[in-house]
């Protein structure tokens, strides 16, 4: 059996959604403990939920305590389930460290699956050098008592000042995944009433991510903006009074195929990062993945492995982080580049990472939790 555990409500990551289908599909027993940060989650079978209101993204004193008793839950919850010699997927520093202490106290037979979704000192590079410390120690134990290493970029490695046996270690993408084909058309929708260029951002609205900047340069009539998904109160309520605008269109939060959608009716998708925070420089975003699936170019920041990815591969535009230097490059785009670069993206996914996620799971996953060796 694997119990999977992950400090949300699991069945809105797409990430997490790859190995629980994979397991259902297989047949492979599974249970989950799952965080629900909203209180507004339905019981789900085989599902321990920990019902605690929290934030995303949140730093400080609070978010520390919150986190502590997160993995508390964890233990006990492991505890309680008399396993014997399963497998235990962690995802991210706050789901595995828990699994780490669990096995120590109470079952050296399970088998423990570090799968860093993100890099969590990382995320705390603005916070107390304290909690850094403290975190950054749980790091290195996890990493140690880990049996398996799951990153999702091969250079995500340098975010790991461990040395690491590469037997433990493997990568999987965050690459779309979907249980059927999702068919691209054109939807007068998605489409607006002039010859401006249609960027589209379909995701959280985060600080760090130069939304407040594509918004200007939008409402300033410079491009054409199709925008969905929730988060920062200021940016939801900003876009929601701009929606009425010729050349902008908000759509809220979206199902998953919508989003594609939107992103497939646009010529270009907006991926923008902070150079500032550790874990953006390092960035593995469903977005880079999604543009080569739909035959897009993508837009993102100088300074990431995206951008050498990008650049490399002659599939999308960059910019550096203000204003300023965005509208430059959008400036100097061309329906023909763009299409150009949108055909040789999806050319690259077609022979490339199209069955990358399906041959992940039954080459490599599939063996670690059956316990052999990869």
């Amino acid at each position: 059996m694997v119990v999977f555990i992950r400090s949300n409500d699991i069945v809105s990551d797409p990430r997490a959604m790859k190995y629980i289908n994979f397991m259902a599909r297989e047949g492979v027993p599974c249970r989950r403990i799952a965080w629900d940060r909203y209180e507004k989650a339905s019981e789900e079978a085989n599902t321990v939920y920990y019902h605690k209101k929290a934030g995303f993204n949140v730093g400080g004193v609070k978010a520390a305590f919150n986190k502590a008793r997160w993995m508390i839950f964890v233990v006990k919850s492991l505890k309680k389930m008399n396993l014997s010699d399963d497998v235990l997927h962690g995802c991210d520093l706050d789901s595995a460290f828990p699994a780490v202490v669990y096995r120590m106290l109470y079952n050296r037979d399970v088998k423990i699956v570090f799968d860093v979704f993100d890099w969590y000192t990382a995320t705390l590079h603005d916070q107390n050098i304290l909690f850094r410390l403290v975190f950054r120690i749980m790091e290195r134990i996890t990493v140690q008592q880990s049996d398996y290493i799951i990153i999702c970029e091969p250079e995500r490695i340098k975010q790991i000042p461990y040395r690491l046996k590469k037997a433990k270690l493997s990568v999987l993408p965050n690459i779309p995944y979907f249980d059927s084909d999702f068919i691209m058309e054109e939807d007068s929708e998605y489409k607006f009433d002039n010859d401006l260029i249609t960027l589209s951002y379909v995701g959280g609205f985060a600080p760090e991510r130069c939304l407040e900047e594509i918004i200007d340069i939008a409402e300033e009539g410079l491009v054409n903006l199709n925008i969905a998904g929730y988060g920062l109160p200021c940016i939801e309520e900003r876009i929601r009074n701009l929606k009425g605008r010729p050349n902008i269109k908000y759509y809220g939060k979206v199902k998953y195929e919508e989003g594609l959608s939107i992103m497939y009716n646009s010529d270009v998708i907006y991926a923008m990062y902070a150079t500032t925070n550790p874990n953006h420089v390092f960035a593995a975003p469903n977005k880079f993945y999604e543009a080569m699936m739909l035959g897009k170019p993508l837009f993102t920041t100088k300074g990431t492995i995206v951008e050498r990815k990008v650049m490399e591969m002659g599939i999308g535009y960059v910019a550096g982080e203000s204003k300023e230097e965005i509208v430059n490059v959008i400036k100097q785009l061309s329906k023909n580049d763009m299409l150009l670069k949108g055909e040789e993206s999806h050319r690259i996914w077609e022979s490339k990472y199209k069955t990358y996620t399906d041959e992940y799971m039954k080459n490599v996953y599939s063996q670690i939790i059956k316990r052999q060796s990869i």
